[in-house]
């Protein structure tokens, strides 16, 4: 698909539709991880006011031609953050404009994408950085220097998968624990899906395909949210597919979810939340040795005290931990 705009660029932006060509709605907010997370760099600088010129490349969500005049650059995914070393700032602002010559993204115009929170556009003179959404990748057709604007330009393609991330159909959910059971730690966790289909993380994005997540104690994404990898604060990614997990948990009532998301962790809005109690272990041996090597510390036998003094054990259980704790010393 191609056209022309007044100044003889070529707009090509393949976009590849898949899992059935299904139509895209709209896409929500993609989640930033921070500008210090960056999923592709392009290097590029000046030949003198003749050109532009791309000397480097890191990432495969990007590719472009080095040692070439104003090579075409391709993003291939929406919803990866970019950036962009402009070596020769500031004599030459970077800008990105769609068909019609509009800016959308500039260092020194107002691009109409600037102040968009989902593109997190972030100018530092040398270095600029921003996220690919489905509605920026839609309109992008070059990138061009806003002084030398007849000579320093190139041609934009995106040639990404589409994915809907609020799918109509598609379902996942706990088929064990049910909602408001009693477990013990840990507990093991078994997921299904329907209408969507569970993959590796390595078979890369596609639409109406993805992994599970399992968040404790935090609530849902929205669709497009990057899920964070963030075990300690109750974020577990399956990114090779898994459908089962068993998850160390303290004591006490629990909220669980299950989110599906791309191959990215790009959420879906497909997820399921249950009520967890967590009860402690029967034995009080294993409820107080908190590290899990089978044997008693001072500090765990500790623990037990001051459980025995608050009254939540007995004296023969707690007798039963100080046994534990000489045998392990």
């Amino acid at each position: 698909m191609g056209s022309e705009d007044s100044s003889g660029v070529t707009r090509r932006i393949a976009i590849k539709l898949v899992a059935g060509g299904a139509a895209v709605a709209a896409m929500g907010p993609t989640a930033v991880t921070g500008t210090d997370h960056v999923d592709a760099t392009v290097d590029i600088t000046n030949v003198g006011a003749s050109a532009w010129e791309v000397t480097a490349v890191s990432g495969s969500d990007v590719s472009a031609a080095t040692g070439v005049d104003n090579p075409e650059i391709t993003f291939n995914a929406t919803g990866s953050r970019y950036r962009f070393n402009n070596g020769g700032f500031p004599n030459h602002p970077l800008e990105f404009r769609d068909d019609s010559g509009n800016a959308l993204l500039s260092q020194r115009n107002s691009g109409t994408f600037n102040g968009d929170s989902a593109v997190n556009w972030v100018d530092d003179g040398d270095t600029v950085e921003f996220t690919l959404t489905s509605e920026l990748a839609a309109e992008m057709a070059e990138y061009r220097c806003t002084v030398h604007v007849n000579a320093m330009k190139g041609g934009v393609t995106v040639d990404a998968p589409v994915v809907d991330y609020t799918p109509e159909m598609g379902s996942v959910s706990f088929t064990s624990p049910n909602n408001g059971a009693s477990v013990t730690s840990p507990v093991s966790f078994d997921m299904t899906a329907e209408n969507f289909t569970v993959e590796a993380a390595s078979n890369g994005v596609r639409d109406g395909a993805g992994h599970l997540h399992i968040l404790v104690d935090q609530p849902a994404l929205n669709p497009g949210e990057v899920i964070p990898n963030n075990e300690p604060e109750g974020y577990y990614h399956y990114g090779d597919g898994s459908t089962s997990a068993q998850i160390d948990l303290e004591p006490g009532e629990h909220t669980v979810s299950v989110q599906a998301g791309d191959a990215k962790h790009r959420a879906y809005n497909l997820t399921d939340t249950i009520q967890l109690t967590v009860e402690p272990p029967a034995d009080p041996v294993s409820r107080f040795d908190a590290d899990g090597d089978g044997n008693i510390s001072i500090s765990e036998l500790g623990d037990a005290g001051r459980a025995y003094i608050d009254g939540e054990i007995s004296i023969s259980e707690l007798a039963q931990v100080g046994q534990a704790y000489t045998s392990s010393n």
